[in-house]
């Protein structure tokens, strides 16, 4: 029936029929839209083939509704082993090809793959820095230095400078993000050393004079380092004069009564007409100070005043060495430079030391005496040096020295024996 008199009414069986015809013929092009919005991705590919869906129907079905993954080589593996056949993946990957680019956004792209940024900022410039106790570098003069080639993960920094506090920061590196380390500096007291005075020289010997020539009993090396500024001697004679004064090997003597020496005749003429009982007064450098001090001279065995000796052994070969008592290595110490600036020596470890005595370089010439139980650690480096065999002894307090062996030829060696020797001389 109709509301409205007079108007032209469609039945209402008819007006239903028509409008389910309408909406049959726009279930089609609704489903082809739903479909065209839901692209397959690897999963559904994957589910398809592990359901039991033939590879041609999925083909077919990726043909109808696109895809939305790239098929690299490790895709492509993935579905094959899904069951997937060789025509299905070269569907998939034409798809792939003629697919329309994504769009592009203003968005910077993070790239997880690229290597975390660590930046330090300390004041004042040009402090070392020491990551995982390595030097990596120093900072510029305004105070700063940016490293890329670390790795992610948690490290330890520390930055140092003479005359300042050590200051020690831990930071995490995440793979292609920034990270800043802000750790100023705080100067230290300073602290003047001043150099034990020299015992006053005897106004007479306590030794009544004999007449015969006194001995000094230092033994000088054979051949001498070149570029010494003195005599290298290798050892003082047990109970000698030298030994009591406190001389050792590698110490260099530079004078004796004011008169420089150079060789060992220098010294053989600086001690003619010294008799037994007299004092002379001895001048050395043991690799960090100049030290003079009265030696009294005594009664000389049968056998020269200066003895020539060999030089030290080489170092040992990797597991080659005493369990017991002391072992010697050449030895090259880096002034943080990376190999740029250095010192050679002899690396003496027993007795409860270590002791550095450095007699050539292309800078300056140092010697350290670390006792072992002042050690934290020594080990191979993970990051400096590690192309030559570095190593460092870090000790308790935070000093931190690089080191490489070498043989007599000055060729790098592994420091896999020196490493055994000093955890053998710690008890390890």
């Amino acid at each position: 029936m109709c509301s409205q008199p007079g108007a032209r009414c469609i039945p209402k069986a008819i007006a239903l029929l028509l409008a389910l015809i309408a909406a049959v013929a726009l279930f089609p092009s609704l489903g082809n839209a739903q479909r065209a919005a839901k692209k397959l991705s690897k999963q559904d590919v994957i589910d398809l083939l592990t359901g039991d869906v033939p590879s041609d129907q999925v083909a077919q079905e990726a043909r109808k509704s696109g895809i939305s993954f790239q098929v690299t080589a490790s895709v492509a593996k993935e579905i094959h082993d899904a069951g997937g056949s060789d025509d299905l993946i070269r569907t998939l990957r034409t798809l792939a090809a003629s697919a329309p680019a994504a769009p592009q956004t203003n968005l910077p792209a993070v790239h997880s793959s690229s290597p975390p940024v660590l930046v330090i900022e300390s004041k004042p410039g040009r402090s070392q820095v020491y990551v995982d106790d390595e030097p990596v570098g120093s900072t510029s003069q305004q105070g700063r230095l940016k490293l890329t080639q670390l790795p992610p993960g948690d490290h330890r920094v520390r930055i140092s400078l003479s005359g300042y506090e050590d200051r020690e920061e831990n930071v995490t590196l995440i793979a292609g993000q920034t990270a800043t380390v802000d750790a100023p500096l705080s100067r230290v007291a300073a602290q003047e050393v001043t150099p034990p005075a020299p015992s006053p020289q005897p106004e007479e010997p306590s030794t009544p004079s004999t007449g015969q020539p006194g001995f000094l009993g230092v033994m000088a090396m054979q051949p001498q380092p070149s570029g010494a500024r003195g005599v290298v001697i290798s050892g003082a004679s047990p109970g000698s004069p030298a030994e009591q004064a406190g001389l050792k090997a590698y110490d260099t003597i530079l004078a004796i009564n004011g008169r420089r020496v150079t060789t060992l005749q220098n010294i053989h003429d600086a001690l003619l007409g010294h008799q037994v009982g007299e004092s002379v007064q001895v001048t050395w450098y043991n690799g960090s100070r100049n030290i003079t001090q009265p030696v009294q001279l005594v009664v000389a065995p049968q056998q020269s005043e200066i003895t020539p000796q060999p030089p030290p052994s080489p170092s040992p070969s990797p597991g080659n060495f005493p369990h017991t008592g002391v072992v010697t290595f050449m030895v090259g110490h880096d002034h943080q430079q990376n190999a740029q600036n250095y010192c050679i020596g002899i690396m003496t470890i027993g007795n409860g030391m270590i002791y550095y005595k450095g007699v050539r370089g292309n800078g300056p010439v140092h010697n350290y005496e670390i006792p072992l139980d002042t050690i934290k650690e020594a080990r191979r480096n993970t990051l400096y040096l590690v192309a030559i065999g570095g190593f460092h002894i870090k000790l308790k307090k935070g000093s931190n020295y690089n080191f490489v062996v070498l043989n007599q030829q000055n060729q790098y060696q592994p420091p896999d024996a020196i490493l055994a020797a000093i955890d053998n001389a710690m008890g390890r």
